[in-house]
């Protein structure tokens, strides 16, 4: 074999040689990615977030034609994709349940999101929201029971 033979072997293009640590969180190096790598990761990112923003605005169509059976189906999708953290799309499925008198399954989806968020630091404004919700709903129920709030 050639020096020249060895050398076109061995080089590749820059985008394919790792360069991007993947780190946990003791900040111990657990991978490694190259630039196409990461970028082909981002491409997929986007492309999920282009779905579920097109699925949220479907959700949105056919809530504001009273299609309420196909908005909830869409509606619970995205919640289950994002684990109860997307409070838009919970809050919407929440308004969904109270105008049609499901007061219950309004409670129940307010409390799961509730439970998720608060794994999170950055949520203490929508878990005061969830929480005056909450409150109301208790309220319009006359129960003097506030026990999901020390949960």
């Amino acid at each position: 074999m050639s020096t020249m033979e060895k050398i076109s072997k061995e080089t590749c293009h820059p985008n394919d040689v790792p360069v991007i640590f993947i780190y946990n969180h003791q900040d111990e190096i657990i991978g490694k990615l190259s630039i196409n790598e990461w970028k082909a990761q981002k491409k997929a990112a986007q492309l999920l977030n282009e779905l579920e923003i097109k699925l949220y605005r479907e959700a949105i169509n056919y809530y504001t034609s009273n299609d309420f059976d196909k908005a909830e189906d869409i509606l619970l999708f995205l919640i289950l994709q994002t684990d109860y953290t997307h409070y838009e799309y919970v809050e919407r499925l929440a308004n969904l349940y109270r105008r049609n008198q499901r007061h219950s399954k309004e409670k129940d989806i307010l409390l799961k999101a509730r439970k998720n968020m608060l794994t999170f630091e950055a949520t203490e404004g929508i878990i005061r929201r969830i929480d005056k919700r909450l409150l109301r709903h208790e309220t319009s129920d006359h129960t003097a029971s506030h026990s999901y709030l020390l949960q």
